[in-house]
């Protein structure tokens, strides 16, 4: 009865923590959703297929102004956002089964509830963790405090404020975990066992349809799990099993998005591959340095986090005498090679500044798992505790200290969300008040503020005073009379990520448009684009 009352009391503290994303949600997407840049993609892919339901046309680029003519050349999204396939269709490279599923979940609802979605896989995560860490009986204060912490005072608090795949990618990671756990709870394998083995590869899978680098954290575990208990027949052939049941899995998703896009790890499979054929060793060593300690363009994970750090203690830890019957487990060791490894084998980023730690959530995750574990162990053994409490002390206060500076690192990502969700507001808020019959953009490097716009007005890129000149009939033809001309004429985008060929080609595009005589021009600041209001005479 008491433990009944414990989760009772603990869910309601779970949900009310929950509406701190959800309070800010609402505060920035009032009066309209402000959204832009990556978030935005899979906002228009969502729409898409909420409008046109599971076809082949939701599948591909969503381009509103093609109705009216402009051919997919002018899409004003490019690289990384839209890229295109062997048979020259143009695809977001974002895997559609979040979309998919948010469009279900939005006919269920309302549309008006997609911005949302992220937050309430964000709270069943926060659930599952803590029935994860009961599994290996932790009481349920523990288990609570321990959820709480990864999901509140770490880098995985930054996905609850975004519009991603990242927190449903999250639920399947800790599924994964929870079901290979529960395999080792059965006594006897018997039917439950072969079902968790099953749901636990099935989740594997779709966890790497949905960012292949979280994928790579699960395989970091099981590798370490094996090879730490290599003579486990039973373990053996659990994961062996779970890794037939991946394979089939993700064998089947391969043959889907090679048979649709032409390429057997789809769209974000294809751009990894093209990203990953451009860097040399000197750029992943950079990218190493940046992520984790810091740089002009990203704050570091270790600097941002500075538990990070103090999660390294049971390593150190773990020469000492008395802590010769506390190991370090599998789940610590394989979440510091995930974070060590990481910015080595993989090109994708995650955006600058604070923004960029989100990569890391599932190396997080393994590695505080297994710092919690760890801790739990070691206060079970009141010996230690007993001939250690200036140990422990400073232990306490240390922790306490990182909490201070995580709680500083989330105000810093909700102050940065604020400011866009500001700028996205007066962007909008200015295409409205002009109400343009179409917007042309100079290049791409406007168009990550594009936002809600996109679905409002035709929006189309140009880069080159040919090309106008060759869609000019298509304007006239459609009797489009305010066309808004968007250029950024000093172009401060961030571009250090940026292929040099394709920033040249499709973002620093600099020519000055020349009109005939049939259209008045006036001169106006958007933000900090320039542009041109065009009316036809």
């Amino acid at each position: 009865m008491k433990m009944r009352f414990q989760i009772s009391i603990l869910f309601i503290v779970f949900l009310f923590l929950t509406m701190i994303p959800a309070y800010y949600k609402y505060l920035w997407n009032q009066p309209n959703v402000a959204i832009g840049s990556d978030p935005q993609i899979k906002y228009y892919q969502t729409y898409s297929y909420y409008k046109e339901g599971f076809s082949p046309y939701s599948r591909q680029c969503f381009f509103p102004a093609g109705v009216f003519g402009f051919q997919l050349q002018n899409i004003p999204l490019g690289y990384p956002w839209a890229l295109s396939a062997s048979n020259d269709t143009c695809f977001f490279q974002y895997p559609i089964f979040m979309p998919v599923l948010h469009a279900f979940m939005a006919r269920m609802t309302s549309f008006a509830f997609v911005i949302y979605f992220p937050i309430f896989f964000f709270f069943l995560n926060l659930v599952l963790l803590f029935i994860f860490f009961k599994q290996f009986g932790l009481s349920v204060v523990q288990s609570g405090c321990a959820s709480l912490f990864i999901h509140f005072f770490s880098p995985v608090f930054l996905s609850s404020l975004d519009y991603s795949e990242l927190t449903l990618t999250n639920t399947f990671f800790i599924l994964s975990l929870l079901f290979y756990r529960r395999i080792f709870l059965s006594n006897n394998i018997n039917i439950s066992a072969y079902l968790f083995v099953f749901l636990s590869g099935i989740c594997l899978s779709f966890n790497f349809q949905l960012r292949p680098e979280s994928t790579l954290a699960l395989l970091l575990f099981f590798f370490v799990n094996f090879v730490r208990n290599v003579k486990d027949r039973k373990n053996f052939r659990i994961l062996f099993s779970i890794g037939i049941v991946s394979f089939l899995s993700t064998f089947a998703f391969s043959y889907w998005n090679q048979k649709v896009y032409g390429h057997f790890m789809g769209m974000r499979g294809l751009n990894t591959i093209h990203d990953a054929a451009i860097l040399n060793l000197g750029d992943y060593l950079v990218n190493w340095t940046s992520d984790l300690w810091g740089s002009k363009y990203k704050i570091g994970l270790f600097k941002g986090y500075p538990f990070a750090v103090l999660f390294f203690v049971p390593f150190l830890l773990s020469f000492v005498q008395k802590l010769k019957n506390v190991k370090l487990n599998d789940y610590l060791i394989s979440g510091y090679l995930f974070i060590l490894l990481l910015p080595f084998v993989s090109p994708y980023r995650a955006g600058v500044d604070i923004l960029g730690l989100r990569y890391y959530e599932s190396g997080v995750y393994l590695m505080s798992i297994g710092f919690f574990l760890w801790v739990f162990q070691i206060f079970s053994s009141g010996k230690f505790i007993q001939n250690s409490q200036i140990a422990i002390i400073t232990f306490v206060l240390l922790f306490l200290t990182t909490l201070y500076f995580s709680y500083k690192s989330n105000l810093r990502a909700i102050k940065h969300w604020s400011g866009a969700a500001k700028v996205s507001h007066e962007y909008s808020d200015l295409i409205s008040k002009i109400n343009p019959d179409l917007i042309i953009h100079r290049g791409l490097s406007t168009t990550y503020l594009m936002g809600v716009t996109y679905l409002e007005y035709p929006q189309i890129a140009v880069y080159s005073q040919d090309e106008w000149d060759q869609i000019e009939h298509v304007v006239l033809k459609n009797g489009f009379k305010r066309v808004l001309y968007l250029y950024w004429q000093d172009n401060k985008l961030v571009n250090y990520e940026f292929p040099k060929e394709i920033w040249e080609k499709k973002f620093n595009v600099n020519f000055d448009l020349s009109l005939n005589s049939i259209w008045d021009r006036e001169k106006i600041k958007i933000i900090h684009f320039d542009s041109l209001l065009m009316q036809k005479k």
